[in-house]
C-alpha cells in the first residue's frame, strides 16, 4: 500500500482537478463544429442582433420587440458581445466555460470532503458528466442552453464556497453569479426568489451563522425578479409561452378554460374548437401554435394576452395546484422533463462518444433514494453538509416545475438540464456517503 501513499497527498486533489481542467479544456477544443449547425434556428439571430446594442444603450437590457427582433434577457447576448458576436468564438469560449464549470465544482465540492478517494470519484463524475454530449453538445450551438448551464454549475460552486469560506470576497462573486444567471433565462428569477425564500427559512430553522448573508440574497432576488418583470414586459417576452400554455393545456380543459373566461379573456369557444387536443411535439402541432400568434383572427384573444395574459396566467398556477404541480398530466407527458441528447446537438464527436454508453448513470428514483440515505447519515452524524445535494434536489424539482408551467412548447429543450443535475446529485451523494461512511474513519 506504500506506493499509493502519494495519493494521500493534501494537495495533490486540486492539482489533479487543474490537469483534468487544462486536458478537457483542450479535448473539448479539439471537437469539430460548423458555425452553420446553428443557421436553420430562429434564436440564434437574436441574440446576435442584441449582443450588437451598445451596453451604454437602454435597449440592451431593456429591448423592445419588433417585427424581426424577439428581446431576450441581456446574460446571453452580453456574452456573447465579449466573444466579438462571433460564432466561432461564441462556440469556442462555451468549450472552455463548460471545462473551467467542472474545475470550480469540483473545488468546491473538495472543501466538504475529509478523504482523498471521495474528492477523486467526485472529481472523476464531474468531469465525466461535463464530457456526456448532453452536457457538451450544447456547447456547439449559438443559443443560451449551454451558457445557462454551466452558470448553473458555477452558481452553485460559488454557493458552497460562500459557505465555506464566508468572506466578502465569495459573497460578491456569488452576487454577481446569480445575476448572470437571473438574466441568462426568465424562468431562473422565479426560481432563485423560492430557492432562497426556503434557504433562508431552513438557516433559521437550523439556527445556523451568517443568516443575514442569505437574508441579502433574498432581497437581491426579490430585486431581480421585479427588473425582470419589467424588462419581460417591455419586450412583450411573455407573450408566446402564455399563448402556448392556453392553446395546449387550458382550452381542452372545461374548467380550467372557464376560469379564464371569468379572467375577461376573449374567444374561449374558438380556441376550444381549434386547438383542443393539439400535440405540440410534432413539427405541424409546433406550426400551428406559432401561427396562431400572428393570425389576426384571433386579434382580440392576442391583444388580451399582451395586456393581461401573464399576470392572469400567473395567478392561475398559485390558485390550482394540480395543474401546477402537474397531477392532471400523462405519465408520457411529464416523461419530457427527464429528456436528453435532443436532436438539437446532432450526435457526439470526438471523446465524448466513449462517455456517451455511461449516461444516464443515475435515475430519479436512484438519486431519491440516495438522498434518503443522505438524511439518514445526517441524522447520526449532524453534518450539515450532508443535505446538500437534498437541497440540490429540491431545487432541480423546482426548476422542472415551473419551467414545465412557463411554456407547454420545446418542454424538453427547456427542462434537458433536469436529468444532468440528477447525474450530479448521484455523484455528489455517493461521495459524500462514502466519505462519511464511520468504518473509513477508523
Amino acid at each position: 500500500m506504500a506506493k499509493f501513499k502519494f495519493l494521500q497527498n493534501k494537495h495533490l486533489p486540486q492539482w489533479i482537478n487543474l490537469g483534468l481542467f487544462i486536458l478537457v479544456a483542450i479535448l473539448n477544443l479539439n471537437i469539430e463544429f460548423s458555425v452553420n449547425d446553428w443557421k436553420d434556428l430562429a434564436d440564434p439571430y437574436d441574440y446576435l442582433h442584441q449582443s450588437k446594442i451598445s451596453l451604454l444603450d437602454k435597449e440592451f437590457y431593456f429591448p423592445h420587440k419588433t417585427a424581426t427582433f424577439s428581446p431576450r434577457p441581456f446574460t446571453v447576448p452580453l456574452f456573447f458581445k465579449l466573444c466579438g458576436s462571433n460564432a466561432g468564438t461564441i462556440v469556442r469560449a462555451q468549450m472552455v466555460l463548460v471545462a473551467f464549470s467542472a474545475f470550480f465544482m469540483v473545488a468546491a465540492f473538495m472543501l466538504l470532503m475529509e478523504k482523498n478517494s471521495s474528492k477523486y470519484f467526485l472529481m472523476a463524475g464531474v468531469y465525466l458528466l461535463v464530457g456526456w454530449w448532453n452536457v457538451l453538445g450544447w456547447s456547439t450551438l449559438v443559443l443560451s442552453e449551454s451558457l445557462s448551464t454551466t452558470l448553473v454549475f458555477c452558481w452553485l460552486a460559488s454557493l458552497l464556497f460562500l459557505y465555506k469560506k464566508n468572506r466578502p470576497g465569495w459573497w460578491l462573486l456569488h452576487v454577481v453569479i446569480v445575476i448572470l444567471l437571473a438574466f441568462s433565462r426568465d424562468s431562473w428569477p422565479y426560481v432563485l426568489i423560492v430557492f432562497y425564500g426556503g434557504f433562508c427559512f431552513l438557516w433559521w430553522w437550523f439556527k445556523r451563522e451568517g443568516f443575514k448573508k442569505y437574508v441579502a440574497l433574498l432581497v437581491l432576488c426579490t430585486g431581480i425578479f421585479f427588473v425582470q418583470q419589467h424588462s419581460a414586459n417591455v419586450g412583450v417576452r411573455s407573450f408566446l409561452p402564455v399563448i402556448n400554455s392556453i392553446a395546449v393545456r387550458i382550452v381542452d380543459k372545461p374548467e380550467y378554460l372557464a376560469w379564464f373566461v371569468k379572467q375577461g379573456m376573449p374567444m374561449a369557444e374558438k380556441l376550444q374548437h381549434n386547438f383542443a387536443g393539439i400535440d405540440p411535439v410534432p413539427e405541424a402541432g409546433q406550426r400551428r401554435l406559432w401561427a396562431l400568434c400572428a393570425d389576426t383572427a384571433y386579434q382580440p384573444f392576442l391583444d388580451w394576452v399582451v395586456a393581461k395574459g401573464q399576470p392572469a396566467y400567473t395567478r392561475f398556477l398559485l390558485t390550482h395546484p394540480a395543474y401546477t404541480l402537474g397531477l392532471d398530466e400523462t405519465p408520457v407527458q411529464l416523461s419530457r422533463m427527464l429528456c436528453y441528447n435532443l436532436f438539437y446537438i446532432d450526435e457526439p464527436r470526438g471523446y465524448t462518444a466513449y462517455i456517451e454508453p455511461l449516461f444516464p448513470l443515475f435515475n430519479v428514483g436512484l438519486a431519491l433514494v440516495l438522498c434518503i440515505m443522505l438524511v439518514m447519515v445526517y441524522i447520526k452524524r449532524r453534518s450539515v453538509v450532508l443535505l446538500a445535494p437534498v437541497l440540490l434536489a429540491l431545487f432541480t424539482l423546482l426548476n422542472a416545475v415551473l419551467s414545465y408551467n412557463g411554456d407547454a412548447l420545446e418542454v424538453d429543450r427547456h427542462l434537458y438540464t433536469t436529468m444532468i443535475l440528477v447525474q450530479l446529485i448521484g455523484f455528489w451523494s455517493v461521495a459524500l456517503i462514502w466519505d462519511a461512511l464511520e468504518w473509513r474513519r477508523k
